[in-house]
């Protein structure tokens, strides 16, 4: 036996002999009953949070779902509870893959799964690459729990089916260009039909194409197109707005020679139908003294014409000619 010294001490042992059972033994019925109150109570309650919803297995076999706050339950495993976050969108990525925060590029577009769901064939036999989001709620927790095995797997299946559907019924300027709105929409919709006849208890939010891009062996002639495309259409609106500006002035211009000559027009007859009355009212009045009237006429027209003239020669009527009459000197005869 070793040595530990004169201080060291063997400590006594403690036989099941010595053990006081009879003071003990009136400690274990209130023991036993805390005991079973504890259990009881941790496996009769429980708490379903905010954004969760909870289905209740009673052998295996499913009850109900319940939602938020505390509920009851048959306790010591007889009733089983299985959560899930029904307010919660999910996000499945197809095309590329988010990486961890923290990294350089938060997007992977070379990760392995993600080339083969981007290459699609379009509807005029060319490729593109289409990158997509599909962001999803739970709406009806037990359906998602036993319908489906791999809920996951399904939405991404039907997902790239539909997908490739659509962009292989589209050329491929409609894939890139006008074309982006009416798959986001239409992809949504047959996605969610399938998943509906599935059972899934999936509600589709939103599908979201994140990129669409021509291959990179192709991708600079494609964004040569598109550049001369934006050029044709800002020429053309260029066009437009100038077409806008000019013709409604043009009409403008026509209107008003329009009013003009409807104007002129309309006054002249007025003139004219004034100056016929008028004349047709002298007329009137001229066949009522003929002679006077003639003999008036030619006064006041000889009153007029006389004083603008420079000579005045008077002439008898049965004259034969004026030579005899008229002394004309050499300068007026050159003249």
């Amino acid at each position: 036996m070793p040595d530990y010294g004169p201080s060291y001490r063997r400590p006594q042992e403690i036989r099941f002999s010595d053990i006081p059972w009879g003071s003990i033994k009136k400690y274990i019925p209130p023991l036993l009953i805390i005991v079973f109150v504890i259990i009881t109570g941790y496996t009769a309650f429980y708490t379903v949070k905010a954004n969760e919803e909870a289905v209740i297995l009673r052998f295996g076999r499913y009850i109900e779902t319940v939602g938020p706050g505390l509920h009851s339950k048959v306790p010591y495993g007889i009733d089983k509870i299985i959560k899930g976050e029904v307010k919660r969108i999910y996000n499945e990525e197809f095309g590329f893959r988010t990486e961890p925060r923290g990294l350089s590029s938060p997007d992977n577009y070379t990760h392995p799964d993600a080339k083969e769901e981007k290459l699609m064939l379009t509807g005029d036999l060319n490729c593109a690459e289409v990158q997509w989001v599909i962001r999803y709620k739970i709406k009806a927790l037990e359906e998602y729990i036993f319908n489906v095995r791999t809920v996951q797997e399904t939405i991404r299946g039907v997902s790239q089916a539909v997908m490739r559907t659509l962009v292989g019924d589209l050329s491929i300027d409609e894939v890139l260009t006008i074309g982006r709105t009416e798959i986001e929409q239409k992809a949504k919709e047959d996605i969610q039909k399938i998943l509906d006849s599935f059972h899934c208890g999936i509600d589709i939010q939103t599908v979201l194409l994140k990129g669409v891009d021509p291959p990179p062996p192709v991708k600079d002639a494609f964004n040569a197109v598109n550049q001369a495309i934006q050029i044709r259409d800002r020429i053309i609106n260029d066009a437009e707005g100038q077409k806008n500006k000019i013709l409604p002035a043009a009409e403008g211009k026509k209107e008003q020679v329009i009013k003009e000559a409807e104007g002129y027009r309309i006054r002249r007859v007025n003139e004219a139908t004034g100056d016929i009355k008028a004349f047709l009212a002298v007329y009137e009045e001229y066949k009522k003294a003929e002679d006077v009237t003639r003999r008036r006429l030619f006064l006041e027209t000889m009153a007029k014409a006389i004083p603008k003239c420079e000579k005045l020669y008077i002439v008898d009527k049965d004259l034969k000619g004026l030579l005899p009459i008229l002394k004309f000197n050499e300068e007026g005869e050159k003249k």
